[in-house]
């Protein structure tokens, strides 16, 4: 990844001005979606992790910070966690985050950053505590004297191509992305814990501080699990230049891995871990997805300084030209688009589906440098089955481009209710300026409401009573009974509405009974319908 501290191919200066031109842009998605701001003024936000409880975690990079927001509510003022010791600058600092699936039974933080003494990548375990529960009203909290370290050995000589992503799978595994450090043929060594993603086993691990062993990572199912070497056996990709930004598809299973590049191309990798189905042109587990011997499907430039290329190298699942970016590119995986199955709420409320032309499985990814946000379809398109560009839908920017002014993104999740979120690190590098968004379907316009109307039938000598009324379903309807000191007898709701829904609007009966079951004297009563700031009343004789 080529951060905006570190542009590659201008002078900073220049490189600043390009980028910062780019993002006061607006940001535009198609007609039908709408990108909202969750949480404003955040110090370069880098990663996240959203709770099943509707909490969010981020990660500052520069900072060290992980911050925790509530849609509606803001940031809570005590930061989670102040991680220790990150060497931040450049593409270092506080780069990842998870939160273990199992949470709060297990209230397990990791992180993955830049530490010293000597410089090494480090990912270790907090435990959380405090408002475990968003109920308690407590701060969420972890305590620094719990860390557990899973890898202190991670080389980090260059100050770039960390890789930087945690990030749980369906089956509990916890993955790593790894840079290859600036060493292009160290991505071909599996044991050397450069240009490779990690498949790491969490649950053996004992509560409290420590620092793991080797055997206790281990997954047996690993593709390396007989290498001879404890550190390959936790290795599933390798080949891999700067994986900076993993996605993991809840769909399919399957690891959506951006692959940033040097001076031709940008690639998209896509990666079948163990337990998962082989699916939409990804590799298996194991593949070697061939950098330095290859940039995207291209010869890399340094090719010739490695051994010979060893055969089955993995191509990506799509790749575009970088070199007509001038300022700098760098891709950034967004994930796959399912729709949403059913509501799942209280944690996330019921949504309006995406515009029906942006099919099921479409997969997502943006630029760090020029904003876009591109959709890929995967099909027949004339020479066998791969990933393109999706056909335009209404409202796109561009026939290429489904949404643009998305700079300095540097995470991006789909979530169950099919919103795609996002972490923006500042707009036009200016301090404080990141924040936590999403895009999410726009709310469907209301009914038009529908004239009220009240009308008493039914037989009030044999103490049989029944309103029809007309009304706007779900509109905060209220129809009461009172008696004539105005003494209210009886109310009913909406959901006592929808029982009895008639051609004409609904129907509500009335059994003689107040609110307690108690039995009312024979009378004069008022009725009363309220809808939409509007009322009507109608007189009720009941007779027994």
């Amino acid at each position: 990844m080529t951060h905006r501290l570190a542009p590659i191919t201008r002078s900073f200066a220049l490189a600043s001005l390009l980028l910062a031109g780019s993002q006061l842009r607006a940001q535009v998605v198609p007609d039908g979606l709408v990108v909202e701001t969750l949480a404003p003024g955040l110090s370069d936000p880098v990663a996240f992790e959203i709770l099943l409880d509707g909490r969010v975690l981020i990660a500052e990079q520069f900072t060290g910070r992980v911050l925790m927001a509530r849609v509606g509510i803001g940031v809570q003022a005590q930061p989670v966690l102040q991680v220790p010791n990150v060497v931040a600058g450049g593409e270092r600092g506080l780069l990842g985050l998870a939160v273990d699936p199992r949470f709060p039974s297990f209230p397990y933080l990791y992180v993955f950053h830049d530490a010293p003494s000597p410089n090494h990548i480090r990912i270790s375990r907090y435990t959380l505590g405090g408002g475990l529960d968003p109920s308690s009203g407590l701060p969420l909290t972890a305590d620094v004297g719990t860390r557990f370290d899973l890898l202190d050995v991670i080389p980090d000589d260059a100050p770039n191509h960390n890789g930087g992503t945690l990030r749980f799978g369906p089956l509990g595994m916890l993955f790593a992305s790894l840079g290859e450090d600036a060493v292009p043929c160290a991505a071909q060594d599996p044991s050397g814990l450069r240009g490779v993603v990690l498949r790491m086993d969490v649950s053996r691990l004992p509560p409290g501080a420590g620092h793991a062993t080797f055997a206790q990572l281990i997954p047996a199912d690993n593709p390396f699990a007989s290498a001879p070497d404890s550190v390959t056996r936790l290795v599933v990709a390798l080949g891999l230049r700067n994986p900076f930004r993993v996605q993991m598809d809840w769909g399919t299973g399957q690891l959506v891995i951006g692959d940033v590049g040097e001076s031709v191309r940008e690639e998209l990798d896509l990666l079948v871990p163990p337990g998962a189905a082989l699916a939409f042109g990804a590799a298996a587990a194991g593949s070697n997805f061939g950098w330095p011997y290859l940039e995207g499907t291209t010869a890399g430039a340094h090719a010739g300084d490695c051994a010979p290329a060893p055969p089955g190298l993995a191509l990506p699942a799509f790749e575009y030209d970088r070199t007509s970016q001038s300022f700098g590119a760098a891709i950034i995986p967004a994930g796959i688009y399912w729709p949403p199955l059913e509501p799942l709420e209280p944690i996330f409320p019921p949504a309006p589906r995406w515009p029906v032309a942006i099919s099921s499985g479409s997969l997502f990814y943006s630029d760090y440098y020029t904003g876009a946000l591109v959709r890929l379809e995967y099909g027949n398109f004339g020479a066998g089955l791969r990933w393109q560009v999706a056909s335009p839908v209404a409202g796109q920017p561009t026939p290429e481009h489904f949404g643009e002014g998305f700079d300095a993104v540097a995470d991006w999740r789909f979530v169950p209710d099919a919103t795609l979120w996002f972490v923006q690190q500042s707009i036009a590098f200016q301090a404080n300026s990141g924040r936590l968004g999403r895009i999410r379907p726009a709310a469907p316009p209301p009914p038009a409401p529908v004239p009220i109307a009240l009308r008493v039938f039914g037989t009030p000598g044999n103490g049989a009573v029944s309103f029809r009324l007309s009304v706007t379903r779900d509109a905060h309807n209220r129809l009461s009974l009172h008696d004539l000191t105005g003494r209210t007898i009886r109310m009913w709701s909406d959901e006592e509405f929808g029982r009895r829904p008639t051609s004409e609007g609904y129907v509500v009966d009335w059994d003689g009974r107040d609110d307690d079951g108690r039995r009312v004297p024979p009378g004069l009563y008022v009725s009363r319908l309220e809808s939409l700031g509007t009322s009507v009343s109608a007189r009720v004789v009941f007779l027994r």
